[in-house]
């Protein structure tokens, strides 16, 4: 089984020279993209010779370019396109211990530059200096004042069908509840929440000063820190499959839900500060995508009655108070979160379509 994934890998302290060339490359090819699309469909440049007239580009710069262009049909303007190389111009080596250089045409030649690498991306670069995985695409991007190269990578994968199946159960208090037959491992969210609401007063205080820059800048970190947390819980919870041999994870379905009138309303008083607008759907995706690297098969379940049904017994109950769910048939009493991991695990209303 193949998987894609992009290894964003950060350029290791640049010189201004070097950044001023990457600079310029990136002007250039988000100008020629632009120029591309207002031109008619039959005079459209087709190869770099052709482009030549509109970019000065390495060739195959220019001719990633046009393949990003041409892959992006809808496109009315492009804000940025960044300069792409293939597996034919892009080279990536180890320099020694933990030392990496990426080489790349620029406008002014071939350079080699050291990027930083951490241990996580460290088997994915050995796997392709093995020949264990494929080279894609790689693109030179800027985000702030860093700079980074984003690699496409594809790796074959083993799958791992003879293990246990793990439930997942995504919520408010608890971010995440990962139950594997009656072992449960917790992320509170406590401290996320207390984070959002640190965001929502510095957005405030910066909405009175209409500081429409500095909240650009704010919104951009809060996402980061956001994606960082889904990072680190989604790794917690794969090493914990492993470690449980899991060779199924199962998530409800969260594709079309609706909130409740009582959950809309806490919405509207809550304003984004706290976990009612956390990113659960990137969570998920961070969690699928490392489950199919480690091997583990990924499904989802509806969603209907997993927090009404006792994990032990299957005797369904009204909506639990608290945080315990209490079966009055069996007596069973268990964390309300990891009952609907339980219940998720058994897929007891379905797999989804």
């Amino acid at each position: 089984m193949d998987q894609t994934i992009t290894v964003k890998l950060k350029l290791y302290q640049p010189t201004k020279a070097k950044q001023r060339i990457y600079q310029e490359m990136a002007d250039r090819c988000t100008q020629f993209g632009n120029t591309f699309l207002g031109l008619p469909k039959e005079n459209r440049p087709k190869t770099s010779k052709q482009a030549s007239e509109y970019i000065t580009l390495p060739s195959a710069v220019t001719c990633q370019a046009i393949r990003d262009i041409k892959g992006k049909p809808k496109a009315r303007r492009f804000k940025k396109l960044w300069p792409g190389f293939n597996n034919q111009n892009f080279r990536i080596e180890s320099a020694g211990g933990a030392c990496w250089k990426a080489s790349f045409p620029t406008l002014e030649k071939r350079v080699g530059v050291p990027i930083e690498v951490s241990q996580y991306q460290v088997k994915h670069l050995n796997a392709l200096l093995n020949g264990e995985a494929k080279q894609g695409t790689a693109y030179l991007i800027k985000r702030g004042k860093e700079w980074y190269l984003h690699l496409s990578l594809t790796l074959t994968v083993e799958k791992n069908s003879q293990g246990k199946t793990m439930g997942i159960d995504l919520g408010l208090t608890d971010i995440a509840v990962a139950d594997i037959e009656g072992k449960t491992l917790f992320f509170p969210g406590g401290q996320a929440a207390y984070t959002r609401r640190h965001y929502a007063s510095l957005r405030r205080r910066l909405q009175k000063k209409q500081a429409h820059r500095a909240l650009r800048k704010l919104g951009n970190r809060e996402s980061r820190w956001i994606s960082d947390q889904n990072h680190k819980i989604s790794r917690r919870i794969i090493a914990f499959a492993q470690a449980n041999n899991a060779s199924t994870i199962r998530m409800e379905d969260l594709t079309g839900i609706r909130l409740t009138s009582k959950q809309r309303k806490k919405q509207r008083r809550d304003k984004g500060r706290s976990l009612h607008s956390w990113a659960f759907y990137q969570l998920q995706q961070f969690i699928e995508y490392k489950a199919i690297l480690a091997g583990i098969k990924v499904e989802y379940v509806n969603r209907d009655k997993t927090s009404l049904v006792c994990s032990s017994c299957g005797t369904e109950r009204s909506r639990p108070s608290g945080r315990w769910y209490v079966c009055g048939h069996c007596g069973s009493r268990k964390h309300i979160d990891a009952n609907a991991a339980a219940n998720i695990a058994k897929a007891i209303s379905g797999l989804a379509a």
